[in-house]
Parts: C-alpha cells; structure tokens; sequence
C-alpha cells in the first residue's frame, strides 16, 4: 500500500468517528434535557 492509500484511510475513519461521537453527542444532550424537563 501507498502511503497516500494510508492517508486517506485514516481521514476516512476519522470523518466517521468524528461524525459518530457527535451524534452520540447530541443524543445524550437530549436524553439530558428530556430528564431536566420533567
């Protein structure tokens, strides 16, 4: 494998990890705030 193959690899899997943790983010965000609301 090319270092570019390698490259584009781990900022592919960084994209997804980083969209991953911001929906788990916010979901926690809302579960928080449907506690808080009642």
């Amino acid at each position: 494998m090319s270092s570019f193959a390698i490259f584009t690899m781990i900022v592919v899997l960084a994209i997804v990890w980083g969209g991953f943790a911001y929906t788990l983010r916010i979901a926690i965000k809302r579960e928080q705030a449907k506690k808080e609301g009642r």
